[in-house]
């Protein structure tokens, strides 16, 4: 007999502007119901590996989403007075609705139950790196595509 375990981790890292990065690892393992209950310290080995990988990989999501951020700020054309705004910063003249927590918290969990790196398909779709920089338009149209990515099963 055989029990599921799931090892995830999160971390969200602040940006210029009041922006932030967040990248989720979720894995699930199987584990003998005897390494349970005999085997406790090969038990408590393998979480801390299972968590080690997790942590890995977030560390190498954020460190790919940093890397494609301009680290330099530029000025801006126009009576800006010397105001520097880095160029992640989209000043916009009409309100633009962003993604909502629950259409967020969506991604991440349709993401990872299809099986999708999150932050690729958001760089390749919408040239953004979390889903925090989604409009809510752009988030319903994510999650659809997500959805559709799942295997039935």
């Amino acid at each position: 007999m055989t029990t599921r375990l799931s090892v995830g981790v999160t971390r969200k890292v602040g940006q210029p502007n009041y922006g932030s990065a967040c990248a989720t690892c979720q894995l699930e393992i199987e584990i003998d119901s005897t390494l349970m209950n005999d085997h406790a310290d090969t038990l408590t080995e393998r979480i801390r590996r299972t968590f080690a990988i997790c942590r890995r990989e977030v560390d190498t999501e954020l460190s790919q989403h940093a890397a494609s951020q301009p680290s330099e700020p530029r000025k801006v054309n126009g009576p800006t007075n010397g105001t520097v705004i880095h160029s992640n910063a989209r000043p916009s003249t009409n309100r633009v609705r962003p993604a909502t927590d629950a259409q967020i918290r969506a991604i991440h969990a349709i993401a990872s139950k299809a099986n999708v790196r999150l932050a690729s398909e958001l760089d390749a779709e919408f040239g953004v790196g979390s889903p925090q920089s989604l409009t809510l338009q752009q988030a319903s149209e994510l999650i659809e595509k997500l959805k559709s990515q799942i295997q039935p099963g």
